[in-house]
């Protein structure tokens, strides 16, 4: 064997231990979308978005937030992208649901997809996960220890429970005391005795029948470390629920709105998303908007895991200045 062929053969293996120690390229994303779960409004130019990161309809818990950046196309509003907290997971949720059973409800939700959109939720509850039902409107005498809901289900896991409790709870009747349901819920969430209760609330109207303000439901709510996640029924998005929206900012939750009965499923199924798996993006507004001001445009930010490939993604979004 000449020289310069053992020289070749040498180089060559060589080459090919590199190669094969190389790590391989992850070619899986760490995501494949990202969906906004609701806004937290902590001042008129500092707005946070709850964001799960998903792979198809999968909840991704282990990824990390990076790079993100907004890009709005609302006329004249500039600003910039942060992030207010990495992805945590959890996987025992402990929810008290709130339904809106007033007058209302029977023009607004005619084809009652709350209770369809609650019992897809409560069908999602895995492991010792549990939920409470309770409905609220100032006709109907509240049940012992409440100030203005009926408890239709406290806390269980029992689906078949749950489900009964949505049909019990599905009706209209009576004023709107969002108010005093909150705290209402909080009260059953917290005295659970579980980790990290959390209340989702829904109404389509302003409290015009509580005894608490909304400043006594908000202190309510801290005081017993329970966020409130509000969602208000308004497809004109012509009802003025700042007060609701304050709510769900200052307790730590989530809020949304201007969306239609149809929209109930899809969003209460979001909101399970977030509460099993959530990071926040914050957008900081160069200048304080109009009230009344639609904000929209486009969040793009990047999801890492390990041993999988990073997926640059990008989410619109839309808010209403109150």
């Amino acid at each position: 064997m000449t020289h310069l062929y053992k020289s070749a053969l040498v180089l060559t293996t060589a080459l090919l231990t590199l190669a094969s120690c190389r790590p391989d390229v992850p070619s899986v994303p760490a995501a494949t979308a990202v969906q906004i779960n609701g806004t937290r409004v902590l001042n008129a130019t500092s707005i946070q978005f709850g964001v799960t990161a998903l792979n198809g309809t999968a909840v991704v818990g282990t990824g990390q937030i990076s790079n993100p950046s907004v890009a709005f196309t609302t006329p004249g509003v500039t600003g910039s992208a942060s992030i207010c907290g990495q992805i945590t997971a959890q996987n025992v949720v402990t929810a008290a649901v709130s339904l809106d059973a007033t007058g209302s409800m029977s023009s607004t939700d005619p084809a009652q997809n709350r209770k369809l959109a609650a019992k897809a939720f409560v069908d999602r509850l895995t492991g010792d996960s549990q939920a409470a039902v309770l409905s609220f409107e100032a006709s109907s005498t509240p049940s012992a220890g409440l100030l203005a809901s009926r408890l239709q289900q406290a806390m269980t896991g029992d689906k078949a429970l749950l489900n009964t409790a949505i049909d019990k709870a599905t009706y209209a009747s009576g004023s709107t005391n969002f108010y005093d349901a909150v705290v209402d819920a909080v009260k059953v969430a917290k005295e659970s005795g579980r980790t990290n209760p959390i209340v989702l609330a829904l109404t389509d109207g302003i409290d015009n029948a509580s005894s608490n303000t909304a400043n006594q439901a908000i202190a309510y709510a801290k005081t017993n470390s329970v966020p409130v996640y509000a969602v208000g029924l308004d497809a004109t998005n012509t009802i003025n629920f700042s007060e609701m929206e304050r709510i769900a900012s200052e307790t730590g939750g989530l809020f949304r709105s201007n969306i239609s009965s149809a929209d109930l499923n899809d969003y209460f199924s979001k909101l399970y998303n977030a509460f099993t798996a959530q990071g926040c993006v914050q957008i900081n507004l160069a200048a304080a908007p109009a009230t009344g001001s639609a904000i929209e445009g486009t969040l793009t930010l990047d999801i890492t895991d390990t041993g999988k490939a990073t997926a640059s993604l990008k989410v619109p979004f839309s808010y209403t200045v109150r």
